[in-house]
């Protein structure tokens, strides 16, 4: 009984230290005139971490300048371009000024040219050299070709792409050493051509 007692008039006593901490913390007693010399002291010390981060930022962006705003891609100086009409367009008179709008212009004119309606073999060689031929995949006595990151099996039927122009070729006889490739366009003629794979 008198442990509870006791127990109880300390847990009272503690009650009332805390509410006097809690006081005297919630509410400071500093003289007014402090309060003021450290808020005046604040912006002060601010400043050389303002000049520093100015400073650190000035120096990323002087870094990382292309990398955050990239100049926009000049595709008339791309090396790796392979254009037909370059040739022809160099080859004309040099003295004679051409504007960029006019030179685009007389480029996709003799592309135009160039591209005669092809048919038969040659067509079937263009789009055969368009498309990714990859190897054999043999599952369960089954041998399919990957054509273009897909399997195709003897008799499937894929699109090339020709000159804007999509050819249908069917895969007419597949061992795992070659392919027998034929075209599918009754307007685009006959052809066949077999292909040796590695």
């Amino acid at each position: 009984m008198k442990s509870q007692r006791s127990q109880i008039i300390m847990l009272v006593g503690l009650l009332v230290v805390w509410a006097i901490s809690w006081r005297i913390v919630r509410n400071p007693s500093a003289p007014p005139s402090v309060i003021k010399t450290t808020a005046a002291k604040a912006p002060v010390q601010d400043n050389p971490l303002k000049a520093r981060f100015h400073r650190v930022r000035a120096e990323m962006d002087g870094l990382y300048h292309y990398r955050i705003k990239p100049a926009p891609f000049d595709p008339s100086g791309n090396p790796f371009r392979i254009s037909g009409a370059m040739a022809i367009t160099e080859s004309a008179s040099p003295s004679q000024p051409v504007s960029q709008d006019s030179s685009k212009a007389q480029q996709a004119q003799v592309v135009q040219q160039n591209i005669a309606p092809e048919g038969g073999e040659l067509l079937l060689k263009h789009a055969i050299e368009a498309t990714r031929i990859g190897g054999v995949v043999t599952m369960n006595d089954l041998t399919q070709l990957t054509v273009d990151g897909q399997l195709h099996k003897e008799g499937d039927v894929f699109t090339a792409k020709v000159h804007s122009r999509l050819v249908l070729i069917r895969i007419k006889h597949l061992t795992t050493t070659s392919v027998t490739l034929a075209l599918d366009d009754p307007d685009a003629g006959t052809a066949e051509m077999r292909i040796r794979l590695k």
